[in-house]
């Protein structure tokens, strides 16, 4: 097979292979216009709402508070049917309060809650946002400012449990607990931001000055 042949057939399976890359479940980050990942100014990827299957963040930033605050840390859990928090949980989230409130970087804050698959889904609808609201509610009186906090409500949907609907019904409540939750996201501020900040903060401060001929 000569060159251009050998060029025009990696050049077609290019071209297939192109929308299955696409495809993938990678909008978990934030990227730029040319694709590349946004890093936070302590190096940490910048990460959307949604996290996906694929964590092209791996390798950016050894520090930072995704570093410090896993999935499993932002994630709080709540008993069948209902929308207040245990103690384990309360404890849970003072210590992600504090490291919220004490790290530089978070611009905002995404709470989304979820229910099991039990019950009719508008009623679960509603469960999931009170279970939100309640995290809401607790990071507020911690000091975390409600302007800053988005609330949503996702019912039944992005279960995380495959459990057999023909479980005793007991059983079933207790294999569904992981989706009886509220996910906490946390939105970091770009290097591009608070470059952008600083730069307008500089120039508000340059036009401000004392002008020396009109003698202010």
């Amino acid at each position: 097979m000569n060159t251009i042949k050998k060029a025009s057939l990696l050049a077609a399976i290019g071209v297939m292979l192109a929308p299955a890359v696409f495809a993938a479940d990678t909008h978990d980050v934030v990227k730029d216009a040319r694709g590349n990942v946004v890093t936070s100014s302590d190096g940490n990827c910048v990460r959307t709402q949604w996290e996906g299957k694929s964590d092209e963040c791996k390798g950016y930033g050894s520090h930072g508070i995704l570093s410090k605050l896993t999935k499993e840390q932002r994630t709080v859990y709540f008993d069948f049917n209902k929308s207040t928090l245990n103690a384990h949980e309360k404890k849970k989230l003072d210590e992600v309060s504090k490291m919220i409130l004490d790290s530089k970087e978070v611009e905002s804050v995404d709470i989304v809650g979820y229910a099991d698959e039990i019950g009719k889904s508008s009623y679960n609808k509603k469960l999931s946002i009170r279970r939100a609201e309640t995290v809401k509610a607790f990071l507020a009186a911690k000091g975390l400012k409600t302007r800053h906090v988005r609330v949503e409500g996702l019912g039944a949907t992005n279960s995380v449990t495959h459990c057999d609907s023909k479980m005793a019904r007991k059983e079933l409540i207790s294999c569904l607990a992981p989706d009886r939750r509220v996910e906490i996201e946390l939105n970091l501020i770009t290097v591009k931001e608070k470059e952008a900040v600083h730069h307008h903060h500089s120039k508000s401060m340059k036009k401000s000055a004392p002008d020396a001929k009109s003698g202010q």
